[in-house]
């Protein structure tokens, strides 16, 4: 299966210069669905919605940090 992450854009570099997060979300359960030759692209979550959440709130379930994916790191549940 792959799984192309979003490349940060202007948006998301405003997101992280005042310290906020904005999350991507993968779609749920496409390896069952259609196996390994699917070809999954993470949706960002919307500016304003970022841009309204508090600092010290997690992100919604399911989801990463944009910039956290462009590392390599990975902890989705």
């Amino acid at each position: 299966m792959t799984i192309k992450i979003p490349e940060p854009n202007i948006f998301d570099k405003i997101l992280k210069s005042i310290g906020k997060k904005r999350a991507v979300k993968l779609p749920p359960k496409v390896y069952e669905k259609h196996g390994r030759y699917a070809y999954v692209v993470g949706q960002r979550e919307s500016f304003w919605k970022a841009l309204v959440r508090p600092k010290n709130k997690k992100l919604p379930e399911g989801t990463l940090d944009i910039f956290s994916m462009q590392s390599g790191v990975s902890d989705v549940k």
